[in-house]
């Protein structure tokens, strides 16, 4: 009895001690996270990275940040390019049950801030650094599904006159399967799918298919933004067109494909009951009021007259990185819209991926020689 007593003693010690170190390990766990997660960002290069606390959630597989913020070293940026109100890591139990050991994230009130300035160090247009990179180190599960809760993106200028805020919020986004795309590489099965409200007034609509497992970017995308009124953008277009709009509204439809670093597809815009021209404003100002009218002018001439639209197709080509957009076929797509037929502002479904990706190289000459020497002759006037 008294060394079965001396056994359990030992082994309740034990436990203790083991007890007491997961306690401690769970209690300092979020801050050694915390730690680990301010060091990967400080590692992106010319940009800087700092989070608020950190919850874990060892139940469920995931871990939350509280806050981040991704800001611009080096120059004078009054606004971080990234913010988010909570991004939260975890396993994707959908997925588990499934037989797949795969993650998700969540993003919480997302902010990305695109700003134009005089200089790089004003600019902000992005991170050298792949997301998918930083994303691996935050995370040690392959992301399948991201998800965007209440997200918005702006386009800032605070050195034009007027200052530019263009701004897309509302945002709601899901993309899922992103796995699943790099085991079947040259089938697109990742999905994304994404909702927002253009300038506080109108809905637009994203739908993507993606694949992910490509080096170079490789999607097939529709695009459409509902009407929105024309004078939501006066600011943009008194800082680089040097005119307003007193009344109309804008239109938008897209199609987008791109594989093999090519890029094709088309943006259709579309301009309703347009006026740019207010005499009450302009009437102390000649030089704007004479402008002004030129423009009003040329959106009469051009626009097809039942239906008071001034429209276009604009061709859309070349590479990813760079992308063309045809100046003649869209000067002959805006006759079209005034003298023929109006464009509507529907997705023509007329581009697929295919029409992006690369064509085989031609065989060489010689090889093809060789091929042609190897066929056995064929019959007079039949086939091989």
């Amino acid at each position: 009895m008294n060394r079965l007593a001396r056994f359990f003693q030992r082994n309740v010690q034990i436990l203790l001690v083991i007890a007491a170190l997961l306690i401690a390990a769970r209690v300092a766990l979020p801050y050694a996270v915390k730690w680990y997660v301010n060091k990967t960002l400080d590692e992106m290069p010319e940009y800087d990275g700092r989070i608020g606390d950190v919850d874990m959630k060892l139940w469920r597989g995931a871990y939350e940040i509280e806050s981040i913020d991704i800001v611009k070293t080096g120059g004078d940026v009054p606004v971080p390019f990234f913010s988010s109100k909570r991004v939260q890591f975890s396993v994707e139990w959908k997925a588990l049950f499934a037989g797949a050991l795969v993650g998700e994230m969540i993003l919480q009130s997302p902010i990305i801030n695109l700003v134009n300035g005089p200089t790089p160090e004003t600019t902000v247009v992005g991170i050298d650094k792949p997301w998918l990179e930083l994303i691996k180190k935050l995370f040690p599960l392959d992301i399948n599904r991201f998800e965007v809760i209440d997200g918005s993106l702006h386009y800032r200028d605070f050195y034009s006159r007027p200052k530019v805020n263009l701004e897309i919020d509302r945002i709601a986004l899901l993309g899922t399967n992103f796995t699943n795309s790099r085991k079947l590489s040259k089938i697109l099965v990742a999905n994304i799918d994404m909702t927002g409200r253009a300038f506080r007034q109108s809905d637009l609509r994203l739908t993507a298919k993606v694949d992910p497992s490509t080096e170079r970017p490789t999607f097939d995308l529709n695009f459409k933004m509902q009407p929105v009124a024309l004078t939501a953008l006066n600011d943009f277009t008194r800082a680089y067109a040097k005119f307003d709009f007193e009344k109309g509204t804008l239109e938008v439809a897209a199609e987008i494909a791109v594989a093999d670093g090519n890029l094709t597809g088309y943006i259709k815009p579309l301009f309703d009951g347009v006026a740019v021209i207010d005499l009450k404003e302009n009437i102390q100002n000649p030089l704007k009021l004479v402008w002004e009218g030129a423009m009003g002018g040329l959106l009469r001439l051009f626009r097809n007259q039942p239906q008071n639209r001034f429209a276009t197709k604009i061709p859309l080509s070349g590479s990813f990185d760079n992308p063309q957009a045809s100046i003649f076929p869209t000067l002959g797509n805006i006759l079209q819209n005034a003298f023929v037929r109006a464009f509507q502002s529907n997705i023509e479904d007329i581009i697929e991926l295919g029409d992006a990706q690369a064509e085989p190289e031609p065989k060489k000459r010689d090889e093809k020689k060789s091929n042609d020497s190897e066929r056995p002759s064929a019959p007079l006037g039949g086939r091989p």
